[in-house]
């Protein structure tokens, strides 16, 4: 009878905690997102500098200050209302290189209505935990392979260029590097659009001077991703193979121990800062089998540890403070060796 019991509390025991709720498992029904999607990559290359047809009032009258720093910031070339601009429209959608990246993109990506219906479900969930904030246009665009996500306070900009696939043979012969193209793909693009687009709204008051600042920083952005990406995969989220997501698992308790050791949490010496947290192919002074952007990891874990801790907390709650050091300690962080 005591065993018969016994066994009986465990599985009560058993069945309390392992049905314990997902915090981040909402109920978006309810919520309503209106996202315009425009496709200024189309309509930018539908002008006929053959027939004279460069003028881009039209354009400029659709985007908005979107088309402005789009010309100015992401192509670079020139204001609309600048002397000669309609030679450089014409310049620049005749040359045979953006002619080629264009029709690359088009053959990719001439139906994104997946891609849309991804973006809707994500800004669903971003719209149920940040109610008060605004929800973009998307413009989907050429940036000739400059920018893959640009933001403005209205639109989300994302350059279909720079999603082309890892084996698109036009990144090696422009110089970029291969971890930096292996992450190019059609997959990552709501991931980084998302991620962009939350930055963009939150770094201008992000306290960030230690590599602690970075990394929680970081965390929390990778953090509001597990809550709008409810389907992803992790090694989605941040842009890593399954192997290097395996690497992190298994060496959590010695990149620790690594960063605690050399007393470089609080580090504000930048080239220290951005090799643990910036595009690389592994972190120097770590064995190179290492993903880059390790310091972005360790802090996901971190912001995951302390949401944990303090479930009361909301997503909204987490993105204003700006106190890393609190946010370390409340997330009783220390993975064991």
């Amino acid at each position: 009878m005591r065993f018969t019991l016994t066994t009986v509390l465990v599985l009560f025991i058993f069945t309390i905690t392992g049905c314990k709720k997902d915090p981040l498992e909402v109920d978006v029904s309810t919520v309503e997102v209106q996202l315009e999607f425009k496709r200024l990559d189309q309509n930018f290359f539908a002008l006929n500098p053959s027939a004279g047809q460069t003028n881009t009032d039209s354009l400029y009258e659709e985007y908005g200050d979107f088309f402005v720093d789009y010309c100015e910031g992401v192509l670079q070339i020139g204001n609309p209302e600048s002397e000669g601009f309609q030679f450089a429209i014409a310049q620049f959608i005749t040359d045979e290189n953006m002619k080629t990246l264009h029709e690359d993109v088009q053959l990719e990506y001439e139906d994104v209505s997946a891609i849309e219906t991804e973006l809707i479900e994500a800004f669903r969930y971003f719209k149920y935990h940040f109610p008060d904030s605004l929800i973009p246009d998307v413009v989907f665009n050429i940036s000739a392979l400059n920018y893959a996500i640009v933001a403005t306070p209205t639109t989300l900009g994302i350059g279909l260029d720079m999603f082309l696939g890892s084996d698109y043979p036009v990144y090696p012969m422009i110089g970029l590097p291969k971890y930096m193209y292996d992450n190019m793909k059609r997959e990552q693009i709501v991931p980084q659009a998302m991620k962009g687009w939350l930055q963009s709204t939150y770094e201008t008051d992000a306290v960030r001077n230690t590599l602690l600042d970075y990394m929680i920083f970081e965390g929390k952005l990778l953090y509001v991703l597990d809550a709008t990406l409810r389907t992803s995969a992790d090694s989605i989220k941040i842009g890593y193979t399954p192997e290097a997501m395996k690497w992190c698992e298994e060496y959590e308790p010695r990149i620790w121990a690594h960063l605690i050791d050399q007393q470089m949490l609080y580090d504000t010496e930048y080239m220290n800062i951005n090799k643990w947290i910036n595009q690389a192919p592994f972190v120097a002074g770590i064995p190179k089998d290492s993903p880059g952007r390790l310091g972005q990891w360790v802090g996901w874990q971190i912001v995951r540890k302390y949401m944990q801790e303090n479930p009361e907390l909301t997503l909204l709650d987490l993105m204003v403070n700006q106190n890393s050091q609190d946010i370390l300690a409340q997330s009783k962080y220390k993975p064991k060796l």
